[in-house]
């Protein structure tokens, strides 16, 4: 998918390499200094406009031990032939405490026939290991870490091995972490750790080695609050093609934090970050009610604006929307699905749309077509 463009290609070349650096060597941010104590129990401290630069605290394991920790780092690398797909994963969910998981898969596409080859261990308490002051995580045959440039990410595959070096290029929504309530024990965490980099790797394939390149997209998310006590929704979209990269994620809070919804917006031409914000708002176009599951009501299309402190703007209009419903909790034992519904009722949407994204950055403009699929998740 190429932009398809008002104004010449050259310009968004001049916005690029001129307007944009221009932005990242002037603009200097500081994350809010709040004291967290003198804000009451419903209070949400949400995205601001802190620092984009790496900080490694961002994405290094905060392995706490609430009840409600759950901390991920995936990782998508899409090739001509091979492509991986894994998710590191550790977790305080039901009886389990610090469990570690590598989900995912390997595919392998020859002649246009795909073979997948899935990945998922789990790794009680003690049978994984990891820093707090860095990323350097190791599950099993499973490796991932940070070195200041690049991660490192290596395992094994029902065929063979792979082992991939993926230049970093991180950004985080703002400060990247949101509070609940007034304790900086209660955080949400989300960092986009890399995208539109070219990844070198060796993938051993029944005893040949190969060496291969990848595009990649990869992501870090923690809580140590449940999803379901801190949102009633949430919304993620994100879109990689040859030269552009574009992420939007809403959040609708619980009703008991009695706080406004909050987000981000984020694109990206050939690598370089063109327009961020979390100042969105979602204009809902058009509902759809969903009779099979609680009765659910959704914005199954909207329109999603965004603003930053320098007046450019982004706007992402659904055109068309077609919403399949699925319910997570279908498959669980009829006592466990009563015992997590008393906590929430939760249906996942996919929706695949037609969609265009209007980009008004230093007084350039370009309009971008497409088409693809966001999630949203009612929780109740």
């Amino acid at each position: 998918m190429k932009f398809r463009l008002h104004l010449p290609r050259i310009l968004f070349t001049t916005l690029a390499t001129i307007g944009i650096s221009t932005l990242l060597a002037t603009t200097s941010f500081a994350a809010p200094d709040v004291d967290l104590s003198k804000l009451p129990e419903n209070a949400i401290t949400a995205y601001t406009m802190g620092s984009q630069q790496d900080v490694l605290a961002d994405i290094s394991p905060i392995l706490s031990n609430s009840s409600g920790y759950s901390e991920k780092w995936e990782f998508f690398l899409y090739g001509d032939v091979y492509t991986l797909r894994l998710k590191f994963e550790i977790s305080n969910f039901a009886f389990s405490k610090n469990e570690g998981k590598v989900k995912g898969f390997l595919k392998k596409t020859v002649n246009g026939e795909p073979t997948e080859f899935p990945i998922s261990k789990t790794y009680k308490n003690g049978e994984w290991t990891s820093k707090t002051d860095a990323l350097d995580l190791v599950f099993g045959d499973y490796k991932l870490s940070y070195d200041g440039e690049n991660f490192h990410l290596s395992g094994v595959y029902e065929k063979g091995t792979f082992s991939y070096v993926i230049p970093a290029n991180l950004w985080k929504p703002g400060t990247g972490n949101v509070y609940f309530g007034n304790s900086e024990n209660n955080v949400f965490k989300y960092n986009i750790l890399t995208y539109h980099k070219e990844a070198q790797a060796t993938i051993t394939d029944d005893g040949n080695r190969i060496d291969i390149k990848a595009q990649t997209y990869g992501n870090h998310y923690a809580t140590t609050l449940a999803v379901y006590d801190m949102f009633d929704e949430f919304g993620d979209f994100r879109k990689r093609e040859e030269d552009i990269h574009v992420e939007f994620r809403y959040y609708i809070p619980s009703a008991k934090y009695e706080a406004k919804p909050f987000g981000f917006m984020f694109a990206a031409y050939h690598g370089t970050p063109v327009f961020w914000s979390t100042d969105i708002e979602t204009i809902p176009l058009e509902t759809w009610l969903d009779d099979e599951h609680y009765g659910y009501e959704i914005n199954a299309r909207q329109r999603i604006t965004a603003k930053d402190n320098d007046g450019n703007t982004a706007t992402l209009e659904m055109l068309t929307a077609n919403p399949t419903p699925s319910d997570p909790y279908a498959d669980l034992p009829a006592f466990q699905r009563n015992i997590a519904s008393r906590f929430a009722k939760p249906i996942e949407y996919n929706i695949k749309f037609n969609w265009e994204l209007w980009l008004n950055v230093d007084g350039f403009k370009a309009k971008i077509p497409q088409s693809g699929a966001y999630s949203l998740t009612r929780m109740r």
